[in-house]
């Protein structure tokens, strides 16, 4: 059994031995990776067939748009400066430092920056939203039409270099004027939206690329289905002096695995993280679904039947599915390698990666063997004690370790040959990863799990977003068939539709990745180079932990170094050229036992069957200087989501300070992370928001905020609301300081009914919860289903939360701009927030103050001769 609660002075006293325990984790994983560098070179840095992003462009963008539309009926109180905050108040709460250097024009106050410097501080990020200097209700329609036109631009894929990061900073301009109402579904979308852009999107099923081969088409430098090149280009001969053009040009790969990896961390963390005693029991879908805010129909008497059998079993499903999704990485890059023949590593090499291995599973099993007791709560009467636990994990562990090891080289060299009915099956590593780390089993469980819920239950744009991602777990090749396949069904039932539709056989070929024009130079970094970086950054870590020197600058040194180490390299072999050989064969199972493939060339790599010794499979995507700061980049951001995606407990407290060498980029790229969705538990009891408010005579109005009140009840539930979500969060039954933004909802309905009532306030706003709790599925089970109306009317709960007085509460008048906007004459009983005030002489203090501390800092320097001691 999991506890509750931890410990939090043992698990802190605990963090230091964590930590280091991890950091042998990762040193581990940092030798894996050297010795298999070539791969993960290959897989990283190749070019690939451009339509799997084509179609996850228009998707997503398709999901994104509508993810924004469909908060059109919070438009004016989430992102104006007559909602939920003003303009003003906006800045301050949401993006406080960075506008610390912005006058607001109140009590003296200039209106703009304050030079340079303030100018400079808001430069720096990362909340870039035209919101935060204009958000009046003419202002925001014009920037969200001009959103609507950079989607539509981006989805059909017109100058789709330039409209796909307009789209991606109007998108970020809208939605970070107003957070009250995110959920994991504007993480997904944030992260997406980046990786996406950072692809070459365009270069597939869009105007672009359409305009393009009709250009080409037209100068008869199109290689075309059927023709020279058959539509995959063709290199420059006597009849083509300047060659033929291919119709989809190969594209970079790692945007799409950026995805792909994202996926994985999404539903990992999620999974993990749902350790409550409601996922052990199996019961979280039951309560999930019983939440009065997010069912399409009552689901009352479905769960008095399915509660206590069906809906346990889907919920351990989807728990194991979700913890365990990265294994679907796992097989993706296994097969890979399998399919592409990689040439296999030294012996040397192959030895140190095998102790690595073995190293950073028995490093993981000692990490939760000396965390896990400020974890564990005994079970009263029960044999399960913490030592058994540990006895029991550690033999469990071992044995898995061993199963792995074995199985791998068992169905790798040595596969299984059935015979059955006359048949010999192979059991082979390319089996098991199909059956058991397959897309066929983790994406399909994925797609049932989404659309299932979708559904049952009404979560807004969550679901189609991550439904997107899949998409990048199809490679190009695939989706052509896919597509070929739904042309030529719709052909045959609709006759208006091009003949060819009908006739086409095959699918046309991404360009040929043998054409002399593409990157394949023989350019990379040696193994004693990227040693030597790793070595320095593991020397980083201690320096960082004890306050000696930034890890900041560890990086910078790194790839300072690693920089210089790859100009050279560029300059030696950068006019060398690697054969490309594209390998679609069978999986070879023999293990090379000649001198040569057991020596492997100086890169600890031994040469493969097919094609000459080093032979690529796919052109490389960029220059060798292009790969190493693509390289360098993605491994910066691979690492720094790792880092943020640490647990948040008290035995790895450290976790704020990891997050420090790559906060900074992952918040000017919108990729921070949090996906604690229902976690630990999902909530038990169905919880509302009521708004009273007093008017002027004395009357008491119930504003039916909630459902609670039948208004707000429609079923079957078709449109998603926001509203529901925000109602939770103030309330306080979900993070983000509810409590705090109460004062802010009931400010908001005074200054509304003032506008709306001739400028007269109410006398007061008074929030209330309304909550009753959810029965337990045995409940249901043996005494039928429940009307949660019924239930509410006899069993919930009342609780007063914030009352307002609105003629006295600071911020709940409307300011006298919005009065004259509404025709209303200018009032002088406006009250405003402290904190916008005087905000240029905490600017000049603050800037005295700095300049002061550098002085001393400098005259101290100063003091101090060569040898550190005063002259």
């Amino acid at each position: 059994m999991l506890a509750e609660r931890i410990p939090n002075e043992e698990a802190l006293a605990l963090a230091p031995t964590v930590g280091w325990l991890m950091f042998l984790c990762a040193a581990f994983a940092a030798v894996i990776f050297i010795c298999y560098r070539e791969g993960w070179r290959r897989l990283w840095l190749r070019m690939e067939d451009p339509r799997t992003m084509g179609v996850f462009r228009i998707v997503f963008g398709i999901c994104a748009l509508c993810n924004v539309n469909g908060l059109w009926e919070l438009f004016e109180y989430l992102f104006t400066d007559e909602g939920l905050f003003l303009t003003d108040v906006a800045r301050q709460v949401f993006a406080r430092e960075q506008f610390q250097g912005f006058g607001n024009g109140l009590d003296g106050d200039p209106y703009g920056f304050f030079g340079w410097a303030g100018f400079w501080e808001w430069l720096k990020g990362p909340k870039y939203s035209l919101l935060f200097f204009n958000s009046t209700p003419t202002f925001f329609w014009i920037h969200l039409w001009a959103f609507e036109l950079a989607m539509g631009l981006f989805i059909v894929g017109l100058w789709t270099k330039t409209t796909k990061w307009i789209a991606w900073f109007l998108f970020h301009s809208i939605i970070l004027r107003n957070t009250v109402y995110w959920e994991g579904t504007e993480n997904v979308y944030r992260c997406f939206f980046f990786y996406v852009c950072l692809s070459r999107c365009g270069q597939a099923y869009s105007i672009d690329n359409w305009l393009r081969c009709r250009r080409l088409r037209a100068q008869r430098k199109l290689s075309v289905p059927g023709g020279p090149g058959d539509g995959a280009g063709l290199a420059p001969d006597d009849e083509h002096p300047d060659g033929l053009q291919p119709i989809y040009r190969l594209i970079p790969a790692w945007p799409r695995l950026l995805v792909i990896l994202q996926c994985a961390a999404i539903y990992c963390y999620t999974g993990v993280v749902k350790n409550g005693t409601v996922w052990w029991r199996g019961d979280a879908f039951y309560y999930a679904l019983n939440l009065d805010h997010f069912y399409r129909i009552p689901p009352q008497w479905l769960s008095s039947v399915l509660g206590t059998n069906l809906f346990r079993v889907n919920t351990h499903i989807v728990h194991a599915w979700e913890c365990f999704f990265p294994f679907v990485v796992v097989g993706m890059i296994v097969r890979w390698v399998l399919h592409e023949d990689m040439p296999r590593i030294g012996a040397v090499s192959r030895r140190i990666a095998t102790l690595a291995w073995w190293g950073l599973g028995l490093a993981s099993l000692a990490v939760v063997i000396v965390s896990y007791p400020v974890h564990f709560v005994k079970p009263r009467d029960s044999w399960w004690t913490l030592d058994n636990v540990r006895v029991v994990f550690t033999v469990g562990w071992l044995l898995i370790l061993v199963l792995i090891a074995w199985g791998w080289r068992r169905l790798r060299y040595r596969p299984f040959a059935p015979t059955i009915r006359g048949r010999t099956y192979r059991l082979d590593l390319d089996w098991f990863c199909r059956w058991f780390l397959g897309r066929r089993v983790w994406v399909s469980l994925g797609i049932m799990f989404h659309l299932h819920l979708m559904v049952m239950m009404n979560i807004g744009w969550f679901q189609p977003g991550s439904l997107s991602g899949f998409i990048c777990f199809v490679n190009g090749a695939e989706i052509a068939v896919v597509l070929l396949v739904l042309r030529r069904s719709l052909a045959r039932r609709l006759p208006f539709l091009p003949e060819r539709w009908r006739k086409q056989q095959t699918v046309v070929p991404a360009e040929d990745p043998t054409l002399p024009h593409l990157h394949h130079d023989a350019a990379r970094l040696s193994g004693s180079t990227i040693v030597l970086a790793t070595l320095v950054a593991a020397v980083g870590v201690p320096l960082q932990v004890y306050d000696v020197l930034h890890f900041g600058w560890t990086l910078v040194a790194i790839f300072a170094f690693l920089a210089g180490a790859m100009w050279r390299e560029a300059r030696a072999h950068g006019r060398d050229s690697l054969p490309v050989v594209p390998r679609f064969g069978a999986i070879r199972h023999h293990e090379p036992r000649n001198a040569e493939a057991e020596a492997g060339d100086e890169s600890g790599n031994a040469a493969a069957d097919d094609g000459p010794p080093g032979a690529l499979r796919m052109p490389w995507a960029y220059g060798p200087l292009g790969r190493f700061l693509v390289g360098s980049l993605t491994l910066y951001h691979v690492v720094g989501v790792a880092c943020w995606l640490l647990p948040d407990k008290d035995c790895v407290s450290w976790r704020t300070y990891t997050h420090e060498p790559f906060k900074k980029w992952l918040e000017m790229t919108q990729t921070t992370q949090g996906w604690s969705m229902f976690a630990p538990n999902p909530p038990r009891s169905n919880m509302f928001l009521k708004v009273e408010v007093t008017d002027a005579s004395g009357q008491v109005l119930d504003m039916n905020t909630d459902v609670y009140h039948p208004s707000q009840r429609p079923i079957p539930w078709i449109w998603y609301t926001r509203q529901r979500k925000i109602n939770r969060r103030i309330a306080g039954s979900e993070g983000g300081h509810g409590s705090w933004y109460q004062k802010w909802h009931a400010r908001w309905f005074c200054r509304t009914w003032a506008l709306e009532h001739g400028g007269e306030l109410p006398k007061k706003v008074e929030l209330k919860k309304i909550s009753y709790g959810i029965p337990s599925p045995e409940q249901v089970a043996s005494q039928g289903p429940y009307d949660p109306w019924q239930r509410l009317e006899e069993t919930g709960k009342e609780t007063s939360l914030h009352t307002v007085f609105c003629e006295d509460e600071v911020g709940a008048q409307p300011v006298n701009v919005i009065r004259a906007r509404h025709g209303l004459p200018p009032a002088d009983n406006v009250k405003r927030w402290n904190m916008l005030r005087n905000k240029k002489e905490r600017w000049d203090r603050d800037r005295e103050r700095e300049a002061q501390e550098a002085a001393r800092l400098e005259q101290e320097e100063r003091a101090q001769g060569e040898d550190g001691v005063p002259e």
